[in-house]
């Protein structure tokens, strides 16, 4: 097939069981208990007119303990569709099927690079996925997304790969469509996020939408809306030490192989998320780590390298606009409108961790290595895993034995 629809899922526990600060933090992961978003996204999936794809659908669970029910619930799921077109569930199992290849192929080293914990070790899971898939495309879609365009693969295969003003189109960004229509965010409505200016910042940036030309240079990509050719994703890797924004990191990381995202005016999905179980608080937090990550990462740019130097300015005036030397002033203003709101909810916990995200913006988000080298030693790393699974048949057996090819 042409190009593999990856999917991740993620599942938590039980609702009715509590808060367990040790698990994998994820924007809004089902619990096992109900029935979540993943059904939805796999019916819409029937109204693609072209049909020269397949399906890996990856199911990802907030903690070890919970993995295999994790799966059962997927497959559950994914096997109502198996008469729709050719899908496969990957999971934990996979992963450590995987790490066992590598070991035994004395490349034990590349093994930390397969990874279902974390957004961007996910990320990478879906190249991986589309590697073993045997596809010329990865196209990304999230599980709480819906195609509504019949022709939505069409518009990917008839840019992907194409010239474009002396180089050929790596990379493609879509976008989304709100649940109430447009593509605009809801305005900043919480008195205590007023001081945090990225919806601000996103919707400035979002105008570039509704502009000509049809493809055009982007400094933002949704993760659960891109495409990207198999000489891109066989280079480049998500960085494994972002928490959180991996799909703008991405397109940075890009950026420094001279691989622009071309954002695609016409290539849209609805955006449907339910709601978020995960504190404040904690959401807040992993901004933080990624944000300061991110801006360490520009700065520590190393023209010796022989590398495109990527300036704050391209990412104008989002994400751009949290990456520069105020970033601080902002989280603590934010912190403390928090944790104001935290006293005024009786949440005691809220109002502690609110005031500690001050502390750890200071003293434990600043990286302690340098990030643009740790991300460039694994990029030979990772050509060398996507190389070897290239040439290795089993794991292509085995996901094409379940698609039914």
């Amino acid at each position: 097939m042409r190009a593999t629809i990856v999917i991740p899922s993620y599942w938590g526990r039980k609702s009715t069981e509590p808060f367990n600060p040790q698990d994998a933090v994820y924007d809004h992961p089902t619990p096992l208990d109900f029935e979540g978003t993943l059904e939805r996204a796999l019916q819409s999936i029937r109204v693609l007119g072209n049909k020269d794809f397949n399906v890996v659908v990856i199911a990802v669970a907030t903690a070890p303990q919970i993995a295999g029910a994790v799966e059962e619930k997927v497959r559950g799921i994914t096997s109502k569709f198996k008469d729709d077109y050719p899908i496969a569930c990957i999971s934990h199992e996979f992963e450590g099927f995987l790490k066992r290849k590598v070991n035994e192929a004395s490349l034990g080293s590349l093994a930390d690079l397969v990874s279902l914990t974390g957004y961007s070790n996910i990320r990478n899971m879906c190249l991986i996925a589309c590697e073993v898939a045997r596809s010329e495309v990865a196209v990304f879609m999230d599980d709480d997304e819906v195609y509504e365009d019949a022709g939505y693969l069409d518009k990917v295969f008839e840019n992907i790969g194409k010239p474009y003003e002396g180089k050929t189109i790596g990379a493609i960004a879509g976008y989304y469509l709100q649940p109430k229509g447009g593509w605009k965010l809801e305005p900043q409505k919480d008195w205590w996020m007023a001081e945090w200016p990225m919806v601000r910042a996103m919707n400035e940036a979002f105008e570039i939408i509704g502009k000509e030309p049809r493809l055009k240079l982007t400094p933002f990509v949704f993760g659960g809306n891109m495409a990207i050719g198999r000489v891109v994703f066989k280079r480049v890797l998500f960085d494994p030490n972002v928490r959180r924004g991996e799909d703008i990191d991405y397109l940075v990381d890009c950026k420094f192989f001279d691989i622009d995202f071309l954002l695609d005016s016409e290539l849209a999905i609805r955006h449907l998320p339910p709601k978020s179980y995960v504190p404040q608080w904690r959401r807040f937090r992993e901004d933080i780590y990624r944000f300061i990550y991110a801006r360490e990462k520009l700065k520590k740019q190393d023209e010796t390298r022989g590398l495109r130097q990527v300036s704050v300015e391209e990412l104008d005036p989002y994400p751009g606009c949290c990456m520069r030397d105020n970033l601080e002033d902002l989280i603590y203003k934010t912190s403390v409108l928090m944790g104001l709101n935290a006293i005024k909810e009786d949440d005691g916990l809220g109002f502690k961790e609110s005031m500690n995200n001050i502390f750890l913006a200071r003293y434990d988000a600043p990286p302690s290595v340098n990030p643009y080298s740790l991300y460039l030693e694994m990029v030979p790393q990772w050509e060398r895993l996507m190389d070897f699974l290239a040439k290795e048949d089993e794991p292509s057996e085995m996901m094409f034995e379940e698609m039914g090819l």
